[in-house]
């Protein structure tokens, strides 16, 4: 993915300062567009280039413990504000190693820990429950999240 450390450190800052200048209000839930205007092209080329043995499978949501994702839903249960977090992680299963590995590093740098993952918890626990069900949990999730988006 990068040659040499300086340019990772040049994309890094790269990144870095998109982010300031225009997403941290609403990091990290971007949509696709925003995720794509701020990570770039040769990273978009990587993640659509990596081929998954099982795309459906969840191995990646359940390695990263990811609140937003339950068995009971079909995927994700915030699709259209996909979190960062869960764009750049995949398994190894997905591609070549170094570049799985290149793409979790980011994962580490641009962690999304800012989020409401408490709240979602608390919606994936419900569903899992039985106390609601698929759709008003993915209405709770989307509600949270353009919550969050549009707040100060």
């Amino acid at each position: 993915m990068f040659n040499d450390q300086d340019e990772k450190n040049r994309y890094l800052d790269k990144v870095w300062k998109r982010l300031e200048a225009r997403y941290l209000q609403v990091f990290p839930f971007l949509t696709d567009g925003e995720f794509r205007e701020l990570f770039g092209d040769k990273t978009i080329q990587i993640l659509e280039n990596l081929d998954c043995a099982n795309e459906a499978c969840g191995k990646c949501d359940f390695e990263i413990d990811c609140p937003y994702y339950s068995t009971i839903l079909d995927r994700c249960g915030i699709n259209p504000y996909k979190p960062v977090h869960c764009r750049l992680w995949h398994c190894y299963d997905c591609g070549p190693e170094h570049l799985i590995r290149e793409i979790r590093e980011l994962t580490s740098i641009f962690s999304d820990q800012l989020g409401p993952e408490r709240k979602a918890g608390r919606i994936k626990q419900n569903l899992e429950s039985g106390k609601i069900s698929k759709e008003e949990a993915v209405k709770r999730f989307l509600e949270m999240i353009e919550g969050f988006r549009n707040s100060d």
